[in-house]
């Protein structure tokens, strides 16, 4: 008896899933925040991660907070440090400006 090779698909079924989910959140969060609008991010979303190998599409009728999820899961080093550095920033704006409202006020 021969049986039949497996697809990719069939082999790991969750890193297809995975590998997907987050092209998905990628492509939903970036045309949001590109358009401000969350109908947006629902155009042209990848349902394939290669059409030659892979064949049957997968469902994107997921609500807009499981990809928002995803994508903060994925890329949470870049978020706090980008939050970390943004308020150190901020911090050393609002010393300058107050020093220099102290200036002021002295002359």
């Amino acid at each position: 008896m021969t049986f039949r090779d497996l697809t990719i698909e069939e082999l790991f079924p969750q890193a297809i899933q995975q590998d997907l989910l987050k092209k998905q959140s990628e492509s939903f969060v970036n045309k949001t925040i590109a358009t401000g609008s969350i109908t947006a991010g629902y155009e042209n979303m990848p349902t394939k991660l290669n059409p030659i190998v892979f064949e049957t599409p997968l469902t994107i009728k997921s609500p807009p907070q499981f990809f928002m999820g995803t994508y903060v899961k994925n890329h949470w080093r870049v978020i706090v440090a980008s939050m970390v550095i943004g308020g150190v920033i901020g911090l050393v704006v609002y010393y300058v400006a107050i020093s220099n409202q102290k200036k002021q006020q002295e002359k």
